[in-house]
């Protein structure tokens, strides 16, 4: 969540010394007070139907859905940054390097900007501010603290290469911005440390749980791959295409298609 500026009460001015007396010293000031941060900051009333749609990887759905929202893209980060993920599945990486940062700003103690901050770095092969970006989101993680803030602090542990922290991370994460993503991200960590059956198993999960989750078909088929079961390589292959075939990874996927049908 986010947090207000807090601001101290005015302080109030010296008395002045009475006539014919000198003021020997000056007047101690009377201590400030801290007045109460400002309401955390929400998210706008269905904006979580963008988030929906952009882990489908319905691009144009989550754009049109967040055009009711755009008037708050400079005031409200959760706005900022379901733009800028929409513009990172665009493909225009500056401009949604740019609504991330914003999004950043406005909610500096919350890790999830840094996270999606983290993966447009990446797609530009910026590694070293990607890794930057990861660190800086396990470290408002920490200081936050809480059930969605231990799924976020499991995924950039995951992105530095922290994959058995992450794991125990994420297992003990309680909630997500969509249930299947716990068994997502466990998956896709069983993957990068090689564990195919693990990662396989996982996957299935989550796609159990969400069966429009686009990149849990695509990682599940790179594990496919690896445990030698073609046919469903091919299955998971052409599903992730059918839902995402304008996906970065999409290329990768038709070549192995085209490797595994030939």
């Amino acid at each position: 969540m986010l947090l207000g500026v807090c601001l101290g009460a005015e302080a109030k001015p010296p008395k002045k010394p009475k006539p014919g007396k000198q003021q020997s010293q000056q007047q101690p000031q009377p201590p400030q007070q801290e007045q109460p941060a400002q309401p955390q900051q929400a998210p706008p009333a269905g904006i979580d139907g963008v988030d929906e749609r952009l882990w489908h990887y319905q691009t144009d759905a989550a754009r049109d859905s967040l055009g009711r929202f755009m008037d708050q893209a400079d005031a409200n980060a959760y706005v900022a940054m379901a733009y800028g993920r929409v513009l990172e599945q665009e493909k225009k990486y500056g401009d949604a390097e740019t609504r991330l940062r914003k999004a950043a700003e406005l909610a500096p103690g919350d890790p999830a900007p840094f996270v999606y901050l983290g993966e447009v770095y990446l797609r530009q092969r910026r590694d070293g501010d990607a890794a930057g970006a990861f660190r800086k989101a396990a470290e408002a993680a920490g200081a936050k603290g809480g059930a969605e803030a231990a799924y976020y602090l499991g995924v950039a542990q995951q992105r530095l290469k922290q994959y058995d922290q992450a794991i125990s991370t994420l297992q003990g994460a309680a909630r997500a911005p969509a249930p299947a993503l716990i068994p997502y991200q466990i998956g896709v960590t069983r993957a990068f440390q090689e564990n195919w059956s693990a990662a396989a198993e996982q996957l299935s999960r989550a796609i159990e749980m969400d069966s429009g989750l686009a990149y849990a078909y695509y990682y599940r088929g790179l594990t496919q791959e690896k445990l030698g079961r073609k046919d469903l390589l091919v299955a998971d292959m052409e599903r992730f295409l059918a839902l995402a075939p304008n996906a970065p990874e999409a290329e990768r996927a038709k070549a192995i298609l085209r490797a595994v049908q030939h």
